[in-house]
């Protein structure tokens, strides 16, 4: 039964917050493409931001009695385009007018399904209120048509909306996705064991208390989502993993999996991305040089290059697990006496102040010495034409610069290198902003002394931590998350907890060697199959084991030679192909289809 009206309603639609965006975003070419002009992406309107990736267009006719129903009950509609990938149509909704209604909407939601919000706060009640505006607009436009509608809800956050439909018997399928369950996220923060939990409670059929939930703080999102998982028609997860959780967690078992995918460009050959490689290698070599060199020489020609990137979430994301790793290969070069030199990116957003102005110094010196060299480039070019036209090949500076030149140049190189020697020496900073709040208090910073990584000169492995979001504009680097992630050797993510994990599949797609675990979604999805995405075994072992199996993989990939890194690069983005929508989205298209049976079936 398809589908003749279909509404995918999230939060993040025209609002990047995290990874369900990029799920969104990816999918919507496939969707259009499907559906047609029968889609819309139903999201939250803000002032400030939506502008930057919605066109706002004129109101359908088919949709405008909705809208001036909706304005009616303070609530603002915005009909347009989202701008991205396949113009995907799409319905913003300003709810900032109906916040008067909360106290109401979450009694209703109380009394028929008992979600436990008393207690919940602002960043709860805002996209309650939101979502139930969702339902009610969904309720209205499906009202208007003929045919079969369904619909689609992401996370706790638009869960208010599906439960508006149950709760006034509205024909609509609908159905919810979990990507992550917040009571599992929360307990595998906390350092609980929550596999062996999960496993234990699935054997014997338990379902979690809502004790544990009040215990951790989360009952309001976990009974939101108990009760969506258990009323909507079809309930899904992103991956096998996280659909055991949910079967403890929220007492339901997936009716189907919806494993995220991504989009590869079949218009970039393996040649032109190998071309982009290099030229954005030499923009992060720049900043590496200029990020070190003041400190003491590095051999470029010898230098490897690791990146982890993700949620500040110190255990579940495997960042310990990380830099305990690279403190035993940094270990383990120096007793090899290794000219290698390992820089490892650690691109993990955190509260900042801004970038260091030590930092930024270095960056400004390195600056002033390339813009005077390419501000002499032609000068030099002509010196070295007149000598060739004499038949003379020059040897030395003398025939190639002047004297103003070569003292410029000399003053420079001074004023560069005056950080090294010194005593006590100077080490260039582990991070380079400044944090809003004290240093020592930092997990990565404490993690990175601990395992003695402090970015001294006899040091193998040499740390950056960036804590800012990449983007073209930053004063420091100045390139995109994925062009950055594009210049590494190595794209590593040891996550405890990830339901599915788009990070190692992103590195994979721009053709960069990644590692993950059987702990993630996406592990479990690609399995062990190639040195392109290593699997490392995480379940169920202790740390120390996985420690160690990343260290020797960590060690293996970074002694490869150029045409065994390569290789290994091709079948890192042949890997990642088996994750396009061309090839998942069927997924979602049959999930909206069995909602739609089921909605039809219930209701006869």
């Amino acid at each position: 039964m398809k589908p003749d009206m279909i509404f995918e309603v999230s939060f993040e639609v025209c609002n990047k917050v995290g990874g369900i965006y990029t799920v969104i975003k990816s999918k919507a070419p496939r969707m259009v493409e499907y559906y047609g002009d029968k889609y819309c992406a139903v999201g939250s309107y803000d002032r400030k931001k939506s502008p930057l990736e919605f066109d706002t267009a004129k109101t359908p006719a088919s949709m405008k009695g909705a809208f001036d129903d909706m304005e009616k009950s303070g609530i603002k509609c915005y009909y347009g385009t989202w701008l991205i990938s396949g113009r995907p149509k799409a319905i913003l909704i300003d709810s900032s007018g109906f916040m008067k209604e909360a106290n109401r909407i979450k009694g209703d939601l109380w009394e028929h399904y008992k979600v436990d919000s008393i207690k919940s706060e602002f960043m709860f009640d805002e996209p309650v209120v939101w979502a139930f505006a969702a339902g009610m607009l969904v309720e209205k436009l499906a009202g208007k048509s003929d045919g079969n509608v369904s619909a689609q809800f992401h996370e706790w956050l638009a869960g208010a909306g599906l439960l508006y439909l149950k709760m006034n018997n509205s024909p609509v399928g609908c159905v919810f996705t979990t990507h992550a369950t917040t009571l599992g996220r929360t307990l595998a923060g906390a350092d609980v064991d929550l596999y062996k939990m999960v496993n234990e409670g699935v054997e014997s059929r338990e379902i979690a208390s809502l004790d544990l939930a009040r215990r951790y703080g989360v009952l309001a999102k976990h009974t939101m989502e108990v009760a969506c998982a258990n009323v909507c028609d079809v309930f899904s997860t992103v991956s096998e993993i996280t659909g055991k959780e949910a079967q403890y967690t929220l007492g339901r078992k997936p009716d189907i999996l919806l494993p995220n995918g991504i989009t590869m460009e079949e218009n970039i050959t393996v040649e032109e991305l190998a071309i982009m490689r290099r030229e954005y290698r030499k923009h992060m070599r720049a900043f590496f040089s200029a990020y070190f060199s003041r400190y003491y020489e590095i051999d470029f020609d010898h230098i490897r290059s690791i990146f982890i990137s993700g949620r500040y979430e110190f255990h579940n994301k495997g960042l310990d697990i990380f830099i305990e790793s690279l403190g035993k290969i940094n270990e383990r070069l120096r007793s090899e006496k290794s000219k290698r030199i390992v820089i490892a990116f650690i691109s993990v957003p955190a509260s900042v102040r801004g970038e260091k102005t030590t930092v930024l110094k270095d960056h400004s010196l390195y600056r002033e010495m390339e813009e005077c060299i390419e501000e002499n480039l032609p000068y030099i070019k002509g010196l070295i034409m007149d000598s060739l036209v004499r038949g003379k090949i020059p040897k030395d500076t003398c025939d190639l610069f002047d004297d103003e030149f070569v003292d410029t140049c000399r003053n420079m190189v001074a004023h560069f290198i005056e950080k090294r020697g010194q005593s006590p020496a100077k080490n260039p900073p582990l991070c380079a902003f400044e944090l809003d709040y004290p240093e020592e208090n930092d997990p990565i910073i404490s993690a990175l002394a601990k395992n003695g990584l402090l970015n001294r000169e006899g040091d193998n492995v040499k740390v950056i931590f960036y804590p800012a979001y990449l983007a073209p504009g930053d004063r420091l680097i100045g390139l995109s998350y994925d062009k950055v992630m594009m210049t590494f050797d190595l794209a590593v993510f040891p996550s405890y907890y990830e339901p599915w994990g788009y990070t190692p599949l992103e590195a994979a797609k721009m053709g960069v060697m990644a590692v993950t675990t059987d702990l993630s979604g996406f592990g479990k999805f690609i399995g062990d199959k190639s040195d392109g995405i290593s699997v490392i075994k995480r379940d169920n072992r202790p740390d120390r084991d996985v420690v160690e199996d990343l260290t020797n993989k960590v060690y293996q990939t970074i002694t490869l030679a150029r045409n065994e890194r390569v290789n290994h690069r091709l079948d890192a983005r042949r890997l990642a192909s088996l994750a396009d929508w061309s090839v998942l989205a069927k997924n979602y298209v049959k999930a909206h289809e069995m909602a739609l049976e089921k909605a039809k079936k219930n209701k006869a």
